[in-house]
């Protein structure tokens, strides 16, 4: 038996706690199961829960308030509660202390507080001038509505509604930074996990805005248009490549013939040559291994795959694709960059119910959380390899179309 019970008690009731009146000396009223409510001298009522503590068997006290801040039926459910934590074999009190702690470390760890110490993590990642500009944008729109929140209390719908109007506003970092500090947080141990990593979802208008591009069930024309044009072959081979690879127009058109793994159906990209600077594996489909193929005919003699006509010991320049398309009749409506776009609103309209992460992983959009980023490299690559050669056959299905 966890708690007092030297004897079977009547319970209480409330017209009889109202009449209690004071004596010379303390004495209790008992309402049964550990619950005591003590009646003071001076007339105070004081709600106390006697137990047993789980492992010592000693005998303990929780102060539980004053009657009547303390109703009757408020302290049975509290001594109910206590009496669960028992019937597990957990101290009330050690309990108390425990939520406590974690309550004050809560209200310590606020979003201005894990901001300060990621600031000091990045004073020797990045620039000066960087930190200091990126600094200044938190500064001026995230501490004044989220610097005295407790980060673990930050919610998507806040960061939407601070980031939102700045977005508009052409402010577009600002859900960026907030993601990066709470992501600086998950690694820390402050957080289990990023509540706000989805808020950018909502800003993908801004990416349409700088990348204009079409739907996935457009390309057959927009194919038909590129085979029947007039520009050169090379530069119709690096967008095709483009778009099958997923990959930034500078990554395509710098593209190395030693980068590139047919054995194993892999373009390696090192880390100088990536945005985040950090290597990057392509799975290549076999529509790519076809381009490369017929490539080899054309530039196989050459470091680079998309070799330059005009000054063959250098690659085509990184806005060759985009002067194409628009030469094809496709100004303002794509851009090089918006490839990429093409291929990630088919994959995630076709595999609804695709981790987001592997596409991320595909268009080699780098997360904050460095253990993520290991596991997108080693556990997503062959599901990446999935998606590309799905996305692959859809866009030779389309070059079909096109002829």
């Amino acid at each position: 038996k966890w708690c007092v019970m030297a004897k079977k008690v009547k319970p209480l009731v409330d017209t009889e706690i109202k009449k209690a009146k004071a004596s010379d000396k303390p004495y209790t009223l008992t309402d049964g199961y550990g619950l005591f409510l003590i009646i003071s001298p001076t007339g105070s009522k004081s709600w106390r829960f006697n137990y047993y503590r789980p492992l010592t068997k000693k005998r303990a006290k929780i102060a539980l308030g004053v009657y009547p801040a303390i109703t009757l039926s408020k302290a049975r459910e509290l001594r109910e509660q206590y009496r669960q934590l028992l019937a597990l074999k957990i101290d009330p009190q050690e309990h108390i202390k425990q939520n406590e702690l974690l309550q004050l470390q809560r209200q310590q760890n606020t979003f201005f507080a894990i901001a300060t110490q990621w600031k000091q993590k990045k004073v020797s990642e990045i620039k000066e001038a960087t930190l200091k500009s990126r600094w200044r944008t938190i500064e001026k729109y995230v501490f004044p509505y989220l610097g005295d929140n407790p980060i673990a209390d930050i919610t998507p719908q806040q960061l939407h509604d601070i980031a939102m109007p700045l977005f508009e506003r052409g402010v577009s970092h600002t859900g960026t930074l907030v993601n990066e500090i709470m992501d600086f947080a998950v690694n820390k141990g402050v957080i289990e996990f990023n509540k706000c990593v989805n808020v950018s979802k909502a800003f993908n208008v801004n990416r349409t805005t700088h990348h204009p591009t079409i739907r996935p069930e457009q390309l057959p024309e927009f194919m038909s248009a590129l085979r029947n044009s007039h520009i050169d072959l090379m530069v119709k081979y690096l967008i095709e490549f483009s778009l099958l690879t997923m990959t930034r127009p500078s990554e395509a058109a710098n593209a190395l013939w030693d980068e590139i793994d047919f054995e194993k159906s892999l373009w390696n990209i090192p880390a100088e040559r990536m945005k985040m600077k950090k290597a990057f594996t392509v799975p290549l489909s076999p529509q790519v291994l076809k381009i490369l193929n017929k490539l080899k005919n054309i530039s196989g003699r050459s470091r680079f795959i998309f070799q330059s006509q005009r000054y063959p010991e250098r690659s085509l320049h990184s806005s060759s694709a985009n002067a194409a398309i628009k030469r094809v009749g496709y100004k303002d409506q794509l851009t090089s960059h918006g490839l990429r776009s093409i291929a990630s609103t088919y994959l995630s309209e076709t595999f609804t119910e695709m981790n987001l992460e592997i596409l991320e992983a595909c268009l080699s959009h780098q997360s904050k959380n460095q253990v993520r980023n290991a596991y997108n490299r080693s556990t997503y690559l062959e599901q990446r390899k999935l998606l590309m050669n799905a996305w692959g056959n859809f866009v030779e299905e389309c070059m079909k179309k096109s002829i």
